[in-house]
């Protein structure tokens, strides 16, 4: 009974369920947890990480210029010369076909089927 209460004032407060998703603080916060070394100090050792984590990220950034990294990394299915460095392009594809390239045809019913 007393949840119900609360609920309506929460909705209020917070907005719709999909603003207050938890999962992504979830995954962060188990992320932190897997930095502990030392369980009589859990607060240096996720600390400690942390900062190394973020000065590896920096360090990396720095060099990526002359080292393949996460950040700059061509992925398995594209190629290097399909990226594009020139900015903003909503038509580029990052990826190639793989396969045979085939061209089909529909009738309008296949449409209208495809289509449901």
């Amino acid at each position: 009974m007393h949840l119900i209460i609360h609920l309506a004032t929460e909705e209020r407060t917070g907005g719709p369920v999909y603003y207050r998703w938890m999962y992504p603080i979830e995954r962060f916060m188990g992320k932190l947890k897997s930095y502990v070394q030392n369980r009589s100090c859990p607060e240096g050792s996720i600390a400690e990480c942390y900062i190394v984590e973020e000065c590896l990220t920096f360090y990396s950034l720095y060099f990526a210029d002359h080292v393949e990294i996460r950040h700059n990394k061509v992925g398995r299915n594209e190629f290097a010369d399909n990226v594009l460095n020139e900015g903003i392009n909503i038509f580029v594809t990052n990826g190639q076909a793989l396969g045979k390239r085939e061209v089909k045809i529909f009738n309008d019913d296949t449409l209208v089927k495809a289509h449901r």
